[in-house]
């Protein structure tokens, strides 16, 4: 009888520890780190072009001719030394189309002109616009022409150099970039699925306005650009051209990386 007593007591002592242990288990898993966890997750957009982005990316191909003409760079010779390089605020706020948090960037940036006898194409852009009157003060939010300001979007290397990267004009807000008719991305999918939506965010705003420069007593424009649905945890090369004669003269190139996004605050 002393020994049942005794052995029924070694076996609720194995299995007490064993049953703690069981009910500690989920809780320990939950506070720790997971092996399997993607800190870099590829949140994206529940736009309904994305859905099956392998078999639809074709959507994105876009029918404006301008963009298919040729971005011609800046000459080595013709770069001035110092080059006003923008403002760069990187924050992650909601995007209705991804369902949770997404980066959006913030490029601010001022055009000093260059002493030459030719304005640059961004100061000509500009002169486009009137004098401030207290009448007209909505009517300097808008560049005189925005049609005529282009930007295009890589995260290859060389995207530029190897024509893999998307476009879009800043007239077009509110709307996501697009593959220029003639990409390579076009023949070339497979570089295309790598990026994914990465390459396609959102214009959410463009804006130049007249600032006043008091130590060169003129005004000069300031513009602002604002980029929504970007992927967290990149690098992204930005490139800013003006339409000329049948062609794109590049202005400048910006590089800038975006924050990853908690899904939840």
């Amino acid at each position: 009888m002393l020994f049942r007593v005794i052995l029924s007591w070694l076996i609720l002592t194995c299995l007490i520890p064993t049953t703690a242990c069981k009910r500690r288990g989920p809780q320990r898993t939950g506070e720790g780190v997971s092996l399997d966890q993607n800190v870099t997750h590829d949140k994206k957009p529940k736009d309904p072009i994305f859905i099956d982005f392998q078999n639809n990316w074709r959507k994105f191909i876009s029918p404006t001719a301008e963009l298919a003409l040729p971005v011609i760079p800046i000459k080595k010779e013709e770069q001035p030394r110092e080059v006003p390089q923008p403002v760069i605020n990187s924050q992650c706020v909601f995007s209705a189309d991804a369902g949770g948090f997404v980066p959006q960037v913030t490029l601010l940036w001022t055009e000093t002109p260059a002493p030459s006898p030719s304005p640059g194409p961004v100061i000509e852009l500009a002169r486009q616009v009137k004098q401030p009157q207290p009448e007209q003060a909505q009517q300097l939010q808008q560049p005189a022409d925005p049609s005529k300001l282009r930007f295009d979007l890589a995260v290859h290397f060389q995207g530029f150099e190897k024509n893999q990267f998307t476009s879009t004009l800043a007239s077009d807000k509110e709307k996501r970039f697009n593959l220029p008719s003639n990409s390579n991305f076009i023949a070339n999918s497979d570089a295309l699925l790598l990026s994914g939506p990465s390459l396609f965010p959102k214009v959410m705003d463009f804006r130049t306005e007249m600032v006043r420069d008091r130590d060169a007593n003129r005004d000069i424009p300031k513009s602002t650009l604002v980029l929504r649905d970007l992927n967290g945890g990149l690098a992204y090369k930005l490139r800013m051209s003006t339409l000329g004669q049948n062609q794109w003269n590049e202005i400048k190139q910006v590089v800038f990386t975006t924050p990853i996004c908690p899904q939840d605050f």
